[in-house]
């Protein structure tokens, strides 16, 4: 019987392991510190990712999040430049995702605190992971699902050139039930027409949002010292035009808990795998954050490579058949992120960023 071991307990990891076990599969899944993988406090989800959640779920598991309904794109000056009507798409916050996923997951096959190094090989062949804990473990397939600084693919299959994202996010989540109440059901995004700066805001939660400021640092200047402090003085300064809303948001904001998220991508590999070992998720593909897609496409690679290892006879058949379906679709978003990226710099065709993807795993 095949072994599998997963490394990464993420989304992409756990949504891997989920289906693997259930098709009957031995296998494990290795996570550094469970419930802290992966970027961002939150994300907005299409409905092919909450299909896929639908799919994992049983009936006594709750599903975490937010239904958002539509998408609201203004000027900070009250401007509406568009109002669309969004079906099936949810917020949620990554730990509340992250921590769903665990509880479908068999308690026996998740290891926490196993920190990746490096792989044991035995004839040329890679025959088990080993953990910075001293802990190893054997398998016969190797999933790397340890995200866009993937330790698996930089050993495995060596550098990748990372293309800087040319904007960076500050990013924070903020506890208020009024304004939560306020913009319930709505992704609401204020971008300024001449300028890279916009400010965008979602509720996760009853009482909760999560919200972002996306900037051109070349255009409009940069932090040097990520103190608190100067986070919340760096962000009321460039939205000082911005409407009341948003002040409320950076009034309240805990900024010891925000961060600068530096953009960035790389081109499509020409693999997914190498011998026994296959990359899902950031590991294999990283695109720009303007597509929103990131989690849904790690979650559509677990489904897709799940089935393909359920339906070939060996895993090189397996994995082949896996990059063929989903390469296309993510070099598609990689260039796509470019497109709207450039669009928000005013170096592309105008227009705004819209998080919206197709299906992608039939």
């Amino acid at each position: 019987m095949t072994k599998v071991v997963i490394i990464g307990g993420g989304i992409a990891g756990l949504c891997m392991g989920i289906y693997l076990h259930r098709n009957g599969v031995d296998v494990s899944v290795n996570e550094r510190v469970m419930g802290q993988h992966g970027g961002g406090h939150a994300f907005l989800m299409h409905h092919e990712g909450m299909s896929i959640l639908n799919e994992l779920g049983t009936e006594q598991a709750v599903l975490p999040g937010k239904m958002v309904d539509t998408f609201v794109f203004m000027r900070p000056d009250g401007e509406l430049v568009h109002k669309l009507s969004l079906k099936e798409w949810q917020c949620f916050k990554r730990t509340d995702l992250t921590a769903y996923l665990s509880r479908l997951m068999d308690a026996g096959r998740v290891y926490d605190q196993r920190n990746f190094s490096h792989f044991i090989y035995k004839d040329s062949r890679i025959v088990a992971a080993a953990f910075l804990n001293g802990e190893m473990e054997y398998g016969d397939l190797f999933i790397g699902a340890d995200g866009a600084n993937s330790v698996v693919r930089k050993q495995v299959f060596g550098e990748v050139k990372f293309e800087p994202g040319g904007v960076k996010e500050i990013v924070g989540v903020v506890e208020h039930p009024g304004m939560a109440a306020a913009y319930a059901g709505r992704f609401t995004k204020f971008q300024e027409s001449t300028i890279g700066l916009a400010f965008g805001l979602i509720p996760t939660t009853a009482t909760e949002l999560v919200w972002y400021m996306q900037y051109d640092p070349v255009m409009l200047g940069d932090i040097e010292i990520q103190s608190p402090k100067a986070l919340k003085s760096f962000c009321l300064a460039l939205l000082k035009g911005f409407p009341a809303p948003v002040m409320e948001i950076l009034r309240c904001n805990d900024f010891s808990k925000s961060y600068v998220w530096n953009t960035r991508d790389f081109d499509p590999l020409p693999s997914f795998h190498h011998e026994n070992v296959v990359l899902i998720g950031d590991a294999a593909h990283l695109a720009l954050p303007f597509t929103s897609a990131g989690t849904t496409n790690a979650m559509v690679d677990a489904k897709v490579l799940a089935k393909c290892l359920s339906e070939e006879n060996d895993h090189a058949a397996a994995f082949k058949r896996y990059y063929e379906k989903r390469a296309p679709q993510v070099a598609a978003h990689v260039l796509l992120g470019r497109q709207l990226r450039d669009s928000f710099l005013g170096k592309g065709e105008p227009g705004f960023a819209m998080p919206l993807i197709t299906d992608q795993s039939e």
